[in-house]
């Protein structure tokens, strides 16, 4: 594949994700940053570098990677003796990053339903509804520590079966 082949599909994929991302609840320009810099082989991305790859102006870039970093899903650093800001994900390991930020949320969210529990009658719809909502984001929560550790175990061996040399496979008999 040509090096501008290879372009053109990393922007279609770009834009693609954006979509998904942008139904999901990611602001339109955070999104299209955000796929971006993850589909880019490039480690760090300056404002510049963001907005000529995605052909929009610098303006866009600065309130994109300002969410971005807002959230944790970009880190913005500095280079000794470059002026200019460098964007890269927050992390190598950016969606178990990005899940388990989910952490404080859950711990809020039980917190704030237990105190429920005890405002409200116990033998009402009301208090059933709230007691069962707690119920599930404990069990929600203690499903994604599981299925954390899972990932973090697989993505090990993935990693491991990357750095392995590539061996030639020979048919039999050749």
């Amino acid at each position: 594949m040509t090096d501008a082949a290879a372009e053109q599909a990393r922007s279609r994929f770009v834009e693609q994700f954006a979509v998904l991302l942008n139904d999901a609840g990611l602001q339109r320009m955070p999104a299209r940053v955000f796929a971006y810099v993850l589909a880019s082989d490039a480690e760090t991305h300056t404002a510049a570098e963001l907005a000529a790859g995605l052909r929009v102006s610098p303006a866009a870039i600065s309130g994109a990677v300002r969410v971005l970093t807002g959230i944790g899903m970009l880190v913005k650093d500095r280079v000794p003796g470059d002026r200019a800001d460098h964007y890269r994900l927050y992390s190598d390991d950016v969606w178990a990053t990005i899940i388990g930020r989910q952490e404080p949320m859950f711990r809020r969210v039980d917190q704030l339903f237990a105190e429920g529990q005890t405002l409200l009658p116990h033998d009402r719809a009301g208090y059933r509804r709230i007691h069962e909502t707690r119920e599930f984001y404990r069990f929600v929560s203690a499903q994604l520590e599981v299925a954390a550790a899972r990932w973090r175990a697989h993505r090990a061996a993935l990693v491991e079966l990357r750095s392995e040399p590539v061996r030639a496979r020979v048919a039999p008999g050749g």
